[in-house]
């Protein structure tokens, strides 16, 4: 159940129909979500479900600082997903803000991009078609053989996802399944607890992050009946946590299947009192040990 745009209820006589058709109309989406509009504030529709964008803002640039030692032995372009995480952050600010067809788009494509650049970069080659294993290679910013084939398919996507916008959200909820169980079977094997830890959490906040969405999109009556119509805006911050983690998660699978001698260490910031909220990452455990190699992008110490 939604709840109707307060622009729905406007009238429109005489406005250029050229203009009410626009997608950047303010209300020209057809997805509402529960949170009452403009109730906060004259200016924003969804006043809550904005403002729970701010960590896709925080989190990303301190996650790309963070990473900054492994990002520059691996040179695999890991960065490039925290810095569509804030594009995702801008496109469902700019959504929840005004409800417009095209916030919608940018925040839906944004999400599709993310989930596509992740296949490609932590996807061993197993997994990939026999036709695109060949040369297979850590995802850099240059276009690599597979990453070359995975943004022709990610932009046919992109342009079928806008003839029926409305249905981008369970596509993207679909298309993201293969992740969870790429995740899941990987961790059953890996011999590292603190991963599995870690991954086990992710998994877990993940399924309560959909659990949210589906209850905010099912039972809108409910939630207002008791006047807490704000599960969207608690989804944003789980999910953005719990794609953090997976990120982090696939990073340390993706070594570790390519480089097993690898010794990479899980650390957190600010420290582990922090719990769900702290941030995880990785580091290689005495650096000063892995020299750069002309032939590999990665190197490692021989006796780990």
């Amino acid at each position: 159940m939604y709840i109707s745009s307060k622009m729905d209820t406007i009238n429109t006589n005489g406005i250029d129909k050229k203009l009410h058709d626009s997608p950047f109309r303010l209300g020209s989406s057809n997805v509402d979500w529960c949170e009452p509009n403009y109730v906060v504030s004259a200016y924003i529709s969804e006043f809550w479900n904005t403002v729970s964008n701010i960590f896709f803002f925080l989190i990303p640039p301190l996650m790309i600082a963070l990473f900054a030692s492994y990002s520059k032995r691996t040179a695999n372009g890991i960065s490039v997903l925290w810095v569509l995480l804030i594009i995702i952050g801008t496109g469902s600010v700019y959504f929840h803000a005004t409800l417009s067809l095209a916030g919608q788009l940018v925040d839906e494509i944004s999400i599709l991009w993310v989930l596509m650049a992740g296949y490609t970069l932590f996807l061993p080659a197993t997994y990939f078609p026999q036709s695109l294993r060949a040369q297979r290679a850590l995802y850099k910013w240059g276009v690599t053989h597979n990453s070359g084939h995975c943004i022709v398919l990610t932009m046919i996507i992109t342009c079928l996802s806008i003839i029926y916008p409305y249905a981008n959200a369970f596509a993207l909820m679909i298309l993201g399944l293969p992740a969870i169980a790429f995740l899941a079977v990987h961790l059953s094997k890996c011999d590292n607890r603190r991963i599995k830890s870690l991954g086990i959490h992710c998994l877990g906040m993940w399924a309560i992050a959909v659990t949210v969405w589906i209850c905010d999109r099912t039972f809108c009556s409910f939630w207002l009946s008791i006047s807490f119509p704000y599960l969207h805006s608690i989804w944003h911050v789980l999910i953005l946590f719990s794609s953090n983690e997976a990120i982090v998660v696939c990073a340390y699978l993706l070594i570790k299947y390519q480089y097993p001698q690898a010794n990479l260490v899980l650390h957190v910031w600010p420290n582990e009192g922090w719990g769900s909220f702290s941030l995880p990452y990785l580091k290689f455990h005495d650096d000063g040990n892995y020299l750069p190699s002309a032939s590999n992008s990665f190197a490692t110490k021989s006796i780990v």
